[in-house]
């Protein structure tokens, strides 16, 4: 159940947008060949690197981390799939060699050096299963031709080929790389079964998958979740409902067409190719739609923009489990005794939003979760936005206030990262965060002495110091993101 009662807090729906089939090197559809092979994205195209900026631009823009779903076969240097005949058209006798060259190396560097802003999440394979007879079968994660599942074992093979390419890539632990934490299953092929010894997000949490999505309608057989913007948790794995809002799998330059106030998941869906122009000339257009569809949401009172899959998660768990209730101007009760277990589990739940209506030159001067520090803060669009603790299952009181100027220690969190906890002590400021590749962390405090890291994955770039806020460059050595603690110190107690 949501609760949602207030007046002047508001407590927000989050947004993000899923783009399915990134990784494709050819876009030509083969499903009609002999044999018939992938749908791929339905247009005739070579992909190249610009084909990820454009993903990228936006994310900048827009100030989110955008879940980009990859299919990897065609990635493939060393024909490794030969050895799993399920995942491809050409079984056995897989061979990718004339798609593949230096181009790969290139376009998967940048994804990883913009890990800021592009999630590498985990979409398939091969898009596809093909089975013994060779015909090609939807798709790759739950027969929904048959409404059966496919063999554990095959689908095991399917998830070790998707991580043997990207250790061509050097996507490895080794590297300091993690398994992709955000998945869709091709073609909504998801098999629900949380329940039963064997299920799909029991696969995908053994290899570290923590968050995924799709459409429960193409499932019914299975009864998933059927509220709208429903979901659950499947074996570890939060697993949520989204839908396509009229913009079709193939269709280029293609935003979604249902009214934003009729849109009710929190997660939309959207498909490589409804990113990107038939020509490079009108490509800055396209981009810009998409930039402005975004902001969109941040204007609506009760929207807005999820800065990474982590924090849309959690959102949408706060809002079906917590209560938060403006009791009295400038104090708000939370009470997130119900949040489920499972949401603790495998460090699922991040940060809760809040936001509120600021008038010209207005913030919020002040901001304590009992009695602690706010870890983070933002302003845009005319709304100040409140980034809350991780909650435990615990009662809470927040207390804010609105003037002239704005709080005087704080995170003016303007990136994707995650900021988990904010605290002064008299010589140094701790704070625990989350780093998605490499941005500048904003922290309103006195000037100080020295910043260091913590933790090993997590460098310390560069220090700056502008009129009375410090910039800290910070990069995370995993693609996935890294968590630690940076400090600030000061040489002199500080008031």
């Amino acid at each position: 159940m949501e609760w949602n009662s207030f007046k002047k807090i508001i407590f927000p729906r989050g947004f993000a947008v899923a783009i399915d089939d990134l990784g494709w090197n050819e876009g030509s559809n083969l499903s009609k060949g002999t044999p018939p092979g992938p749908h791929r994205a339905g247009v005739k195209r070579i992909f190249d690197l610009n084909d990820y900026k454009h993903v990228v631009a936006v994310g900048k823009a827009v100030g989110a981390r955008i879940q980009s779903l990859f299919i990897l076969s065609e990635m493939d240097r060393e024909n490794v799939l030969a050895k799993y005949p399920t995942t491809t058209y050409q079984r056995s006798r897989w061979n990718n060699a004339p798609r593949v060259s230096n181009k790969e190396f290139v376009i998967m560097d940048y994804v990883k050096q913009q890990a800021a802003f592009m999630e590498f999440g985990f979409h398939g394979t091969g898009h596809e299963y093909w089975a013994d007879d060779g015909i090609q079968r939807r798709a790759e994660w739950y027969n929904l031709i048959d409404r059966k599942p496919w063999p554990e074992h095959e689908l095991r093979n399917h998830i070790q080929g998707f991580i043997e390419i990207m250790a061509q890539y050097d996507i490895t632990s080794a590297k300091g790389h993690s398994f992709p934490e955000s998945f869709v299953p091709c073609a909504y092929s998801y098999y629900w079964n949380p329940n039963g010894d064997y299920s799909l997000g029991k696969l995908l949490s053994e290899v570290g998958v923590k968050y995924a999505n799709t459409d429960f309608a193409q499932i019914p057989e299975l009864c998933p979740p059927s509220e709208t913007n429903g979901g659950g948790f499947d074996h570890g794995t939060h697993v949520i409902n989204r839908m396509n809002y009229g913009n079709l799998w193939y269709e280029l330059q293609s935003l979604p067409k249902v009214l934003i106030d009729m849109q009710s998941t929190d997660m939309v869906e959207s498909h490589w190719v409804n990113w990107l122009a038939p020509d490079d000339f009108v490509q800055a257009d396209v981009t810009q739609q998409w930039v402005q569809y975004y902001k969109r949401f941040q204007r609506e009172e009760d929207r807005y923009i999820a800065k990474n899959t982590e924090q849309l998660h959690s959102q949408w768990l706060y809002r079906r489990h917590t209560r938060v209730q403006e009791v009295t101007e400038g104090t708000v009760e939370i009470d997130n005794t119900a949040m489920p277990d499972d949401a603790y589990a495998r460090d699922i739940l991040g940060n809760m939003v809040l936001k509120i209506k600021l008038q010209k030159d207005q913030h919020v001067s002040s901001a304590t979760v009992n009695g602690e520090l706010m870890p983070a803060y933002f302003e845009d669009e005319g709304f100040g936005f409140l980034y809350l603790p991780p909650l435990e299952q615990q009662q809470y009181t927040l207390r804010y206030s609105l003037g002239t100027s704005s709080q005087p220690v704080h995170v003016f969190n303007d990136g994707t990262y995650n900021i988990y906890s904010l605290r002064k002590e008299q010589n140094q400021i701790s704070i625990v965060l989350k780093m998605y590749g490499q941005q500048v962390v904003k922290i309103k405090c006195p000037k100080p002495d020295n910043v260091i890291s913590l933790e090993p994955g997590l460098s310390v770039l560069s220090i700056g110091y502008e009129g009375d806020m410090l910039h800290v460059t910070l990069e995370a050595s995993d693609m996935q993101g890294k968590r630690g603690e940076i400090r600030i110190a000061y040489a002199t107690l500080q008031p």
